[in-house]
């Protein structure tokens, strides 16, 4: 291919190298949850600037539609009802298709659950643990004179085993007192 043909598909193709992005102009309407209204009002074309943070979107939304953002949450829907995400990139739409700004309380949508732990089943074993428990005591308590009996028993018992012992022991101690060394061996060492 040569040069000028090269110069002239350039020249013919319109093609532009401009890098900033057009502000996009989207189409909102406000649907205020937090004052119990179901009811869609106040359709407006708000300009978002291309590279701008969440923080600045809620902004300009905020002062667009005259809303106190420091108490709300801003909620964006499409046309079909789906939640899309509230950035710089929401794409361009007409005011006959707008997206919807729900504002809503904080947690106002949020119902608390019932526990969904079954203290039950911990309360019942913990009520079989303490009846089992309160039985054996009223049962020692109820056991608590034959158990002094017993133990009297069983003391008297081993004081009776001791002295027969210490007779023994006794009469042993006598027999060994009354031998006596004659001197002589009866019969001979086998050294």
């Amino acid at each position: 291919m040569s040069r000028a043909a090269v110069v002239r598909i350039i020249k013919m193709s319109h093609v532009s190298f401009d890098k900033s992005p057009r502000v996009s102009k989207v189409w909102f309407t406000v649907k205020r949850l937090d004052n119990k209204d179901d009811r869609v009002v106040a359709l407006r074309e708000v300009s978002i600037p291309p590279a701008a943070e969440v923080p600045t979107v809620i902004q300009i939304l905020s002062t667009t539609f005259r809303l106190n953002s420091s108490d709300v949450i801003f909620k964006v829907r499409n046309h079909r009802g789906c939640l899309i995400p509230l950035n710089s990139l929401i794409p361009a739409n007409s005011k006959h298709v707008p997206y919807v700004l729900e504002v809503s309380k904080i947690f106002q949508h949020v119902r608390p659950a019932p526990r969904t732990i079954p203290m039950t089943v911990m309360n019942k074993s913990m009520k079989t643990r303490l009846q089992t428990i309160d039985r054996r005591i009223q049962r020692l308590e109820e056991l608590l004179p034959e158990i002094q009996l017993r133990r009297d028993e069983k003391l008297s018992q081993e004081i009776e085993c001791l002295n027969q012992k210490l007779s023994f022991l006794h009469k042993r101690m006598q027999v060994a007192d009354s031998r006596s060394w004659k001197g002589v061996l009866s019969r001979a060492p086998l050294w």
